[in-house]
């Protein structure tokens, strides 16, 4: 039996396969998974501590572009793709994003669950 399911939930966060950046609608970074600090071969430490998710992820215009457009429209994509720049090589970032709503309805924030899909295009 699961004694801390605060912290099961946790781990399968932590866990996935994808990247996963979580910001509230002040803008503020919530949660960076570790895959997600991976694939941008960044600290995900280093974003999680409160931070605007424009310093944040200040490297990423595109990415900085996804996030702000999901805060001011509350319109979500799904299975879209965006190219990032990490040390002069370009990445395609495939990502679908997410309102993040409480059992009232009342939003929260959003989220982006994104892979590099580079190698998949290059077939």
């Amino acid at each position: 039996m699961i004694q801390n399911i605060q912290e099961y939930y946790q781990c399968i966060l932590d866990n996935l396969t994808g990247g996963l950046i979580s910001v509230d609608l002040s803008g503020k970074v919530v949660y960076v998974n570790p895959m997600a600090g991976k694939i941008l071969r960044m600290d995900s430490d280093f974003c999680c501590a409160d931070t605007a998710y424009e310093r944040a992820f200040e490297s990423f215009p595109a990415l900085k572009d996804v996030i702000r457009e999901t805060i001011e429209t509350g319109k979500c994509v799904r299975r879209a793709e965006i190219s990032i720049m990490h040390a002069n090589t370009p990445l395609i970032i495939g990502y679908s994003t997410m309102l993040v709503k409480n059992h009232e309805g009342a939003e929260l924030g959003i989220t982006v669950i994104f892979q590099d899909i580079s190698f998949v295009n290059k077939k």
